[in-house]
């Protein structure tokens, strides 16, 4: 790389299926032959850093990828069911969630077969929580389809996943939008993506419930960290929200086309802004070398 390009980083938060809509982010960096240095992801995040850093093309992610996560893929585990209730024959534990993890994690398995997470042509960094502690933990070693799916493992829909002596799962339980694993490696830019869902004010149900507090948790978590980042680090930030009017399941494949539109409409708002940062610093950097 070029001593007198910034080094830039893309963060990208957790949101199910809700970050497909970093495509059109990624379209606009490859046509502008903006080169990303750094990917960090959790959660769906995670799985979108993992194809960008694979090499799929944002053509490739919607139309040979999107496709594979129909609703079958998500299969009901009537034990874990019946647990909820405490009814005979019920299990769930770090073993066992609601969906059968099988299905999910073959997929993962066609899309990067044995590739390793160390091995992505950028270098990318996985965010996952353990189980077991609590404690957040950026992955940047492992298979990387075994890193993606324990990123994505939201309990108790997913179970964790056993890597070494730990159970992970979701990266989203510590860090929705791990923007802190990006300034452990002093870039430059860092451009950070969050994807937010509008709060329903009066939740009914289990189910809607959980998500409610489950976002209102992840929305003090990043609000938190986020202003940490800012606090101690020299690089600049952009930061690009990208909003949902309403909750989107994982095998919704039916709104990708509503999805792509929110990424759209938020890079709109931002694109000026990528291009002014990154030229400024590109210039600033060129200047200093010929001192």
């Amino acid at each position: 790389m070029s001593e007198n390009l910034p080094k830039v980083a893309v963060v990208l938060g957790g949101g199910g299926i809700k970050p497909y809509s970093a495509i059109p982010l990624i379209s606009f960096l490859q046509e502008q032959n903006i080169q990303v240095d750094l990917l960090v992801g959790c959660s769906g995040g995670s799985i979108m850093s993992a194809l960008w850093s694979y090499g799929y093309t944002p053509d490739q992610m919607l139309n040979d990828v999107a496709p594979r996560l129909k609703k079958s893929t998500f299969k009901t585990n009537w034990k874990a069911l019946l647990a909820v209730g405490n009814l005979p024959f019920g299990r769930m534990d770090k073993h066992t969630a609601l969906i059968h993890a099988g299905p999910i994690r073959k997929v993962m398995k066609d899309l990067w077969g044995d590739t390793r997470l160390e091995d992505l042509k950028t270098k990318t960094i996985i965010q996952v929580t353990d189980f077991e502690t609590g404690e957040g933990i950026g992955l940047e070693t492992g298979l990387l389809a075994d890193c993606v799916y324990a990123s994505s493992a939201i309990f108790p829909l997913l179970p964790p996943l056993k890597m070494g002596e730990r159970y992970l799962f979701d990266g989203a339980f510590t860090a929705p939008v791990p923007i802190l694993q990006a300034i452990r490696h002093k870039v430059d830019i860092i451009i950070v993506v969050d994807f937010l869902e509008k709060v329903q004010t009066d939740p009914k149900g289990l189910f809607d419930n959980l998500v409610h507090t489950g976002k209102l948790n992840a929305k003090t978590i990043g609000a938190s960290q986020m202003a940490l980042s800012i606090d101690i680090n020299h690089a600049e930030i952009i930061y690009i929200k990208v909003v949902f009017e309403h909750f989107i399941s994982f095998w919704e494949i039916d709104k990708f086309p509503e999805i792509l539109n929110a990424g759209q409409i938020a890079m709109g708002k931002v694109k000026e802004e990528i291009l002014l940062v990154y030229n400024h610093l590109r210039q600033k950097m060129a200047e200093e070398a010929v001192r």
